[in-house]
């Protein structure tokens, strides 16, 4: 059974931090390895760390930042989820946006899934923020509160003058990617369905990984089972 909201305080965390970009993830919940990768040998999976969620202070999401290969995290709740394993991506890209499995399974069905896929219609909801290239089928911690570190589109964003407190909500091409909503837009029903929340600390930058508060429409998880 996953924990409660704000339960899974002492997890098994494999890496030394929490968002090494090139991690992909934990093939069997809290290992690195899993029963098919070691002959002869049975892993002993923790299952009670799926869906479980670590609330971190601003302090110890510094301390669980990987200075080198990830931007720092700020304070907020960090889920342990699944990579979807029939994701049509082969993995995660740090700071993308994940979502539901339409029609598959929801975290209230007790599937702790995430997928990368962006471009399935109808789109899912939005789950988390990935911290590192998690590959389908593994399990890794994705944002899902506080301020998140998110990756902005490569292209020109809607808003060409980005501010701090600009709403932020996801780019439909190819709709894995962050965009800021700008002034003079239209707002409709499916860009408030894809608001991720609204920049913060210092404007987004293009195909960067920009800081942003979390909220308004997602993203929106299950605590528990």
């Amino acid at each position: 059974m996953a924990a409660i909201r704000g339960g899974n305080q002492s997890p098994i965390i494999t890496q030394r931090y929490l968002n090494t970009a090139s991690y992909a993830g934990d093939p069997t919940p809290g290992a690195v390895v899993s029963t098919a990768n070691v002959s002869g040998s049975i892993v002993q999976p923790y299952a009670g760390m799926v869906g479980g969620i670590l609330t971190l202070s601003e302090g110890g999401a510094a301390v669980l930042s990987d200075p080198i290969n990830g931007p720092l995290l700020f304070a907020g709740d960090y889920q342990y989820l699944q990579a979807y394993p029939n994701s049509t991506a082969a993995a995660f890209v740090q700071g993308q946006v994940g979502f539901a499995v339409p029609g598959v399974g929801d975290l209230q069905a007790g599937n702790f899934w995430i997928t990368p896929d962006g471009t399935t219609s109808p789109q899912g909801q939005i789950l988390g923020i990935a911290l590192a290239n998690t590959a389908k089928g593994n399990y890794w911690f994705f944002q899902i509160a506080g301020i998140a570190e998110v990756k902005f589109k490569t292209g020109a964003l809607n808003n060409f003058s980005p501010a701090v407190a600009d709403l932020v909500y996801v780019d439909q091409t190819p709709g894995i990617y962050a965009d800021c909503i700008a002034s003079q837009d239209t707002i409709t029903a499916g860009i408030l369905k894809q608001v991720i929340g609204r920049a913060w600390y210092r404007p987004p930058v293009v195909g960067a990984i920009s800081p942003v508060f979390l909220g308004i429409g997602g993203p929106q998880y299950f605590p528990g089972t």
